[in-house]
């Protein structure tokens, strides 16, 4: 079509309106063809001359046929020996004894060389190139970034031409009367145009957040319904926040390197001294609330070390500390980081949703209340407790909540801060904790088998998504 505009001077658009009108009449027809585009990156136009593989051949054979792998990397670089050497091998050109590399056959890649070279600019990419082996392999190793793009060839029923050239030459004429068309007398010479109901009208793409940012959305706003109030801190967290402050054993194996992803440094803690003190105490002795502690000689340098936060327990515990007068209700949703493989329903980063309650008279009994209020907010009817064990919380319960069709599934864990956590916080009265991952929870609401659905970047299955989705079981449960 491109060409078409090009010849008769006129606008894509407006081209592709009577092309669309042509091929209403029966005159032309639309053939669509994709075609594959190739241009060389700028790495690939590095290798004009040689490519890695043999610049290090070339070397060894200045070197007598080997070389340490060192004094290769003195000479091209480790980036080129890296890449070089890999490739080498794999060629059977080279290989490598205790670290030196032996020549065992010279190599040439002259058609490598001459494809990065036919593809400087971007073009069509030939039939019989785009099925090569070495073209695949050059788009492998990023060499050579393709394209594929489809285009529309207009064929013209020949015996309807003379009628195709006369609309075409009319052209596509107006759709409607303006007042100046009318007031001018021009409305006399101008062609209506026909209305086509069989044209597809424009598609709005219009924007819409994100489901899985929908759902928290409506956490959110349940908990700001009961009163709460949201607080927010930082992705980095010493390990005291994170471990110590929660009455976590500094040996404790949650605390190993397979399940927590420390970052480099250290915090400086010398701002909350006196609640540092309170957990060496309590951690070494139990301190003042009738508790043994662990008894071991408790480490400020470890307690130091930095981590991405594993849970969310650490915003609510350090608030806790800054607001020790009752009453106090906050609650926080953010990422959390953990070592865990990806799969359906395990992701390194997801969701936590974390609140405390601190009260006077707050209890057991009015924690579990409150998280039935919770879950009916979602929509959720069906919930069971179930006795489990945390290390900071007793006792403490972990929920089940029915959804249909995924029956019971296990949504958040729960209890009452232990007397060694309120002791090193400087909290005098009962304080209740829940902790609950809101992916997979999201995932049984939404009829989602599939965690990593929600951080796809196929934007069509996004766009499919309707709010509707996210809160059916909600109005479910209203109606």
């Amino acid at each position: 079509m491109d060409e078409i505009a090009g010849l008769l001077n006129k606008p894509v658009s407006s081209i592709a309106s009577l092309v669309e009108l042509l091929r209403a009449r029966g005159l032309v027809e639309i053939l669509e063809e994709e075609k594959l585009y190739a241009t060389t990156t700028s790495e690939g136009r590095q290798y004009l001359e040689a490519l890695p593989e043999e610049r290090v051949v070339e070397v060894l054979k200045q070197r007598g046929g080997e070389a340490p792998i060192r004094d290769l990397e003195q000479v091209l670089g480790k980036n080129i020996v890296s890449i070089g050497i890999g490739w080498a091998k794999k060629r059977g050109w080279i290989v490598i004894e205790k670290g030196i590399a032996k020549l065992v056959r010279e190599g040439s890649l002259e058609e490598h060389r001459k494809l990065l070279s036919m593809f400087l600019e971007r073009r069509e990419v030939p039939q019989d190139v785009s099925n090569s082996d070495v073209f695949k392999e050059l788009v492998q190793r990023k060499l050579i970034v393709v394209e594929r793009v489809k285009v529309k060839h207009v064929k013209i029923r020949e015996d309807r031409l003379e009628l195709a050239k006369k609309l075409l030459e009319l052209g596509e004429g107006v759709s409607h009367l303006t007042h100046e068309l009318i007031a001018s007398g021009r409305w006399r010479y101008v062609k209506l145009k026909p209305y086509n109901v069989e044209a597809l009208p424009p598609i709005k793409i219009v924007g819409k957040k994100h489901p899985l940012k929908e759902f928290i959305e409506m956490v959110r706003e349940i908990m700001l319904s009961l009163g709460f109030e949201e607080v927010r801190d930082d992705y980095v967290v010493p390990e005291f926040w994170n471990f110590d402050a929660l009455f976590q054993a500094q040996d404790h194996p949650s605390r190993d390197i397979h399940d927590v992803l420390f970052v480099p440094g250290y915090a400086d803690l010398s701002t909350y001294k006196d609640v540092v003190e309170r957990a060496k105490q309590v951690h070494e002795t139990g301190g003042s609330c009738g508790s043994i502690g662990w008894g071991y000689r408790w480490s400020y340098e470890k307690a130091s070390k930095l981590l991405l936060r594993s849970h969310t327990t650490a915003v609510t515990i350090k608030w806790l500390y800054l607001r020790k007068t009752p009453p106090v209700r906050i609650f926080t949703i953010g990422k959390v980081f953990r070592r865990d493989s990806i799969d359906s329903r395990h992701l390194p980063e997801f969701t936590n949703f974390d609140g405390v309650v601190m009260e006077k008279d707050f209890n057991f009994k009015k924690l579990l209340g409150l998280l039935e209020q919770i879950v009916r907010g979602l929509g959720i009817t069906k919930l069971r407790f179930k006795p489990s064990y945390f290390p900071f919380t007793e006792p403490s319960v972990e929920g089940y909540v029915y959804v249909e069709g995924y029956g019971w599934i296990e949504a958040f864990g729960a209890g009452m801060f232990r007397p060694e956590v309120l002791e090193i916080v400087g909290v005098k009265h009962p304080v209740g904790a829940w902790g609950m991952g809101l992916e997979r929870l999201a995932m049984a609401l939404m009829g989602v088998n599939d965690i990593r659905v929600f951080y796809t970047r196929d934007v069509e299955q996004l766009r499919s998504w309707r709010r509707s989705d996210v809160l059916r079981c909600v109005k479910r449960a209203r109606h």
